[in-house]
């Protein structure tokens, strides 16, 4: 009985644990600097696009940062469309066809994985 306990304590306090080290929030660098490994790894990129989509990345989870702080949700969505328009257009000018095709397949499966989650949630 005493080691059911005490196995039963260790587990819920290993799943809180784990649960509090998703939460963490991440500055705009980490971000950036996130978004740019999974490209250079799901695109591969060359040093020269590396270095040109980190400085892309940056500018973009900056902006995206200062449109998340907006409170009108009709101002911040389109804030939000101009910013990622021209994060696109920067990409296009880096990126070979064939990447940027790929990058926006990936990003339409990642999306319609998300909304297929979020819509088993709601349900």
């Amino acid at each position: 009985m005493r080691t059911i306990l005490i196995t039963l304590a260790l587990a819920m306090g290993l799943g809180a644990f784990a649960q509090n080290a998703d939460n963490t929030k991440k500055t705009p660098a980490e971000k950036a600097e996130r978004r740019t490994e999974r490209m250079v790894t799901e695109l591969d990129l060359d040093a020269t696009q590396k270095d040109k989509v980190s400085k892309i990345n940056l500018d973009y989870a900056n902006a995206m940062k200062d449109v998340n702080s907006l409170t009108d949700k009709t101002a911040r969505e389109k804030r939000g469309e101009v910013i990622k328009a021209n994060r696109d257009n920067a990409l296009k000018a880096v990126l070979t066809t064939e990447q940027f095709n790929k990058m926006n397949a990936l990003h339409a499966e990642r999306k319609a994985q998300h909304d297929a989650e979020k819509k088993a949630t709601k349900e």
